[in-house]
């Protein structure tokens, strides 16, 4: 679950990139350095989508988090660049297609505001 949350932050260019590190498939932001890993969740009863930050790329400074958390963020900020000069609507819109390929891709919702429509 995690790996597919991952891939779908890292899917979201030219925020996030694809980055290889320590045998896995990452997410890189290129604002910060940010490093977003999946984590292994074999072991628990029902695989819940929590990722590991490396915040500005630090090993030092890492976080676990729930993966559709730092999703629903990273969607907006990708939304708010990629609507320079659109209409509220044509944002809502956009929103709207990136949730549902979330779920698709997931299972999971991302936690987005309804759009003002």
């Amino acid at each position: 679950m995690s790996q597919r949350i991952v891939d779908f932050i890292a899917q979201l260019q030219p925020l996030y990139t694809y980055q290889h590190a320590d045998g896995y498939e990452c997410a890189l932001s290129l604002i910060d350095g940010s490093l977003i890993m999946p984590l292994d969740e074999s072991h628990a009863e029902q695989e819940e989508g929590w990722v590991a930050v490396f915040w500005q790329g630090d090993s030092r400074r890492r976080s676990e988090v729930p993966g559709v958390h730092l999703a629903s963020q990273a969607v907006l900020r990708y939304v708010e660049l990629r609507g320079i000069g659109h209409e509220p609507v044509e944002l809502g819109i956009e929103r709207v297609r990136l949730a549902e390929r979330f779920r698709h891709s997931t299972g999971m919702s991302l936690y987005l505001e309804p759009a003002l429509v």
